[in-house]
């Protein structure tokens, strides 16, 4: 028997509330400056993904789609992106529809994460891939996610328009399909054509692929559905913005001149066109102002183009609640979008030298060196940890009113 366990079952209750008090309290002491409460642990989740029964690999997603839209997990991205992918291609192949939903959106958000580069470019390859598969597979039950995952991985993951293009030509196969889809289908896969030609510029797009485009588009905006129609207007924004009108239209040779043929396409866009969907086709118009201000924080970013616009609504659209934080924290986006968040330029880091220490100059007989050097660098009374102290007190004390959004004077920092 333990001498050292209390012997009435109340007091064991005590000691065992104590203990557990402590072992919590203590999981908050990072060191005697801070207090921090520990992030979520993802790997649990990740692990879940193993799991044979649907409902637990289900839940997982959950959890991990609504941590990656509300979070930017980079390094866990980054170690474990390949066991991620797989894990989701495991749920397309015998999940439930949710669940392939949700790994499908799980796919998307991971590559976001990551950022452009090799990780999110074997991301893509595998993609192009499994991704078409499903829409063969589904019968469309899936179409949508499909779209928007293959439009995200492929902005973020392709190294060239080369890339680029191969999403879109299985984007514009699915369109062209002579089966008709339903109108939320179509608006998907136009938009995610759309964001994917918003990123090639006028020289990479190929004379020969896209022929049949502008008449498709027109075609839509035959259909009374509103979203269809706002899709099919965004990406005839982008191509009148590209300049190239002859590559996406087999009627090109009937006009004298591409400025003719705009003229031509904007007769049949007016007798198209009425109601609310003339309204939404002024954006064609050569005068219309598509100059958009977004604030984040305290930061403005001003779009001019129909490509910068496109961009960052689908984004914003994709990440939904998320997209404020992800654009904070994001640096792949700060990079896409050109945008320094105010925090970043305040945080306290940018002001620390780089090198800064406290030393002092001390005359010491040779008899007492030896004896002194233990007195003068350990004593907690000695110069040199009074002046630890008091650096570590100012660095304290900047980060305080750091945090609390305080401005910090030069002389402070001197």
């Amino acid at each position: 028997m333990d001498i050292h366990q209390p012997k009435s079952k109340t007091a064991r209750q005590r000691l065992s509330r104590r203990q557990e008090f402590n072992q919590s309290f203590s999981t908050l002491l990072i060191d005697d400056d801070s207090i921090e409460i520990p992030k979520k642990k993802l790997y649990p989740y990740l692990q879940e993904l193993f799991k044979k029964k649907s409902s637990a690999r289900e839940s997982a997603l959950r959890t991990l789609v609504e941590e990656f839209e509300t979070h930017v997990h980079y390094e866990f991205a980054e170690k474990n992106f390949v066991t991620l992918v797989h894990r989701c291609q495991n749920c397309l192949k015998r999940g439930s529809a949710l669940e392939i939903d949700l790994a499908i959106q799980l796919i998307g958000l991971v590559v976001l994460t990551l950022g452009a580069g090799d990780n999110a470019h074997e991301v893509y390859e595998e993609s192009l891939v499994y991704l078409p598969q499903l829409l063969i597979k589904s019968k469309l039950s899936h179409a949508v996610k499909v779209m928007e995952c293959l439009a995200i991985v492929t902005l973020v993951g392709a190294r060239d328009f080369f890339d680029t293009e191969r999403s879109m030509e299985i984007i514009w196969q699915f369109m062209n399909q002579e089966s008709k889809h339903p109108s939320s289908v179509a608006a998907a896969a136009i938009s995610a054509w759309a964001l994917l030609l918003s990123d090639i510029d006028r020289w990479s797009i190929s004379p020969q692929k896209w022929k049949g485009l502008i008449p498709y588009l027109l075609k839509q905006l035959e259909e009374d559905d509103e979203h269809v129609n706002v899709a099919s207007i965004e990406a005839l924004s982008i191509i009148f913005e590209n300049g190239s009108l002859e590559k996406f239209s087999n009627q090109a040779e009937e006009y004298a001149s591409t400025k003719d043929m705009k003229n031509g396409i904007m007769e049949d866009l007016k007798r198209l066109c009425t109601g609310t969907k003339q309204d939404a086709s002024k954006i064609l118009e050569d005068d219309y102002n598509k100059t958009t201000t977004l604030t984040l924080g305290e930061t403005r970013l001003t779009f001019n183009t129909w490509s910068e616009l496109k961009r960052i609504s689908y984004i914003r659209r994709y990440l939904g609640y998320g997209f404020t934080n992800h654009m904070m924290e994001n640096e792949h986006l700060h990079n896409v979008f050109h945008f320094v968040p105010v925090a970043k330029c305040s945080d306290l880091e940018l002001y620390k030298p780089e090198f800064e220490e406290v030393g002092f100059r001390v005359f010491v007989p040779e008899v007492r060196r030896e004896n002194c050097a233990k007195r003068m660098h350990m004593s907690p009374s000695s110069l040199l940890s009074k002046g630890r102290t008091k650096l570590r007190n100012k660095y304290r004390s900047l980060a305080e009113k750091t945090r609390a959004g305080l401005n910090i004077d030069d002389e402070e920092l001197d």
